[in-house]
Parts: C-alpha cells; sequence; structure tokens
C-alpha cells in the first residue's frame, strides 16, 4: 500500500486497493490453474489401465490446457491492470487540470 493510505480512503474511492489485490490474484489463480492440470494430468494416468489412448489424450490436453489457461489468465489479469491504470491517470490529469483552472 501507499505510504499515505489511509482507511477514509477506502470510503472515497480516491485511491485504488484493486491493483495491489490483482498481484495476489494473479498467484492464486496461477496456483489454481497448475492443480487442476495437475489433478486431470494424474487422473489421465489412471484412466490408463483402462485405455492407454484416452489416458495419454488427458494427459496431453491437460498440458495444452496449462499452457491455454496460464496465457488466458495473464491476458485477463492484464486487462484489469489496463483498466485502473486508465482510471489513475484519469485522476491524475483531473488533477493537473483543477490546478490549473
Amino acid at each position: 500500500m501507499d505510504k499515505n493510505f489511509s482507511i477514509a480512503d477506502l470510503a472515497s474511492f480516491e485511491k485504488l486497493v484493486a491493483p495491489k489485490v490483482l498481484k495476489v490474484i494473479y498467484w492464486l489463480g496461477l496456483i489454481g490453474i497448475a492443480l487442476g492440470c495437475l489433478i486431470s494430468f494424474v487422473g489421465g494416468l489412471g484412466v490408463m489401465q483402462y485405455s492407454f489412448a484416452t489416458g495419454l489424450g488427458t494427459m496431453v490436453l491437460s498440458v495444452i490446457m496449462f499452457a491455454f489457461g496460464v496465457l488466458l489468465w495473464r491476458v485477463v489479469i492484464e486487462m484489469y491492470t489496463v483498466f485502473f491504470g486508465i482510471y489513475e491517470r484519469l485522476g491524475d490529469i483531473r488533477n493537473s487540470l483543477n490546478k490549473g483552472a
């Protein structure tokens, strides 16, 4: 958090908390994606005893989905980061216009 962040800032919405929280959400999402794909991969190993092709397909798809999931999650978090960055820039512009007027 900023050094000059106070409880009153939470009520006024002048300073945003979400950009800091987004970093935590990003890492939690990556952990969730990794765990989901790992569970799918291990499930593919279990399915291999009944059908080799199905188990192999599940394992390959879990690796592909991991790569796709990480990429998609990164894009989503970056979109939100850009939205909050735009909001902060607009606030800076508003403040500079108020000082000049």
